[in-house]
C-alpha cells in the first residue's frame, strides 16, 4: 500500500466520522433523515434550531466537498490518482461525482430558495470556493509532469465547473449541470 493509498483511506474515514456527526445533528434538528421531509421542516424550522442546523449543513458542505475534491479540500486528488491503477482511479473519477451530486441535493434541496431561515446557507462558500478549485485546477494542468497528474487536474477543473452549477443554483444551471455530470470526467 502507497502513501497515496494510506491518504486517500485517512481521509475518507475522517470524511465519513464528520458524515456521522452531521447526520446526528441533522437528524436532531429535523427529527428525520428523509430529505423531501427535511426539506418541508428546514422553512419551519425552530429558531432556536437554525445555528444548529447551519452547522450540520456546513459539516455537510465540508464532507462532500472533501468527497468530491472541492479546494482546499482536493490535495488528495493529484496523488491517489497518480498513485492508482486506471479501474481504481476511474473509481475515484465516479465518486468525485457521487460528492458533487450529494451537494447538489442537500444545499439545493433542503437548503434552497425555499427554506427559510436556512435559505442557501452554503452559497457565499460556494461560489468562491468553485471558482478556485478551477482556477488552481489550470495551474496544476499546467504544472502536470505526467498523464495521470495531468487527468487528476482535469478532474479537479470538471469539479469546480460543477460546483459553480451548483452555486448558481437555477434552473438552468442545474439542468445544464447535471447533463454535464453524466458526460464528463
Amino acid at each position: 500500500m502507497t502513501l497515496a493509498n494510506v491518504h486517500y483511506v485517512t481521509l475518507n474515514l475522517a470524511g465519513s466520522a464528520l458524515f456521522l456527526f452531521a447526520l446526528g445533528i441533522m437528524y436532531g434538528t429535523f427529527g428525520t433523515l428523509n430529505m423531501a421531509d427535511m426539506q418541508q421542516k428546514a422553512a419551519l424550522i425552530n429558531p432556536n434550531d437554525v445555528r444548529l442546523a447551519n452547522a450540520g449543513a456546513m459539516l455537510l458542505l465540508v464532507v462532500f466537498g472533501l468527497k468530491s475534491a472541492m479546494l482546499p479540500l482536493h490535495f488528495w486528488m493529484p496523488r491517489a490518482y497518480s498513485a492508482a491503477p486506471a479501474p481504481v482511479a476511474a473509481l475515484f473519477a465516479i465518486m468525485t461525482k457521487v460528492g458533487i451530486y450529494s451537494l447538489w441535493r442537500v444545499h439545493c434541496g433542503i437548503f434552497g430558495d425555499n427554506a427559510g431561515d436556512l435559505a442557501n446557507i452554503a452559497q457565499p462558500w460556494l461560489w468562491p470556493l468553485a471558482w478556485l478549485t478551477v482556477v488552481i485546477g489550470i495551474i496544476a494542468t499546467l504544472a502536470s509532469k505526467t498523464l495521470r497528474e495531468l487527468t487528476a487536474n482535469l478532474v479537479i477543473i470538471s469539479v469546480g465547473s460543477l460546483l459553480l452549477m451548483v452555486a448558481l443554483n437555477t434552473r438552468e444551471a442545474t439542468a445544464s449541470g447535471l447533463y454535464y455530470l453524466v458526460h464528463s470526467t
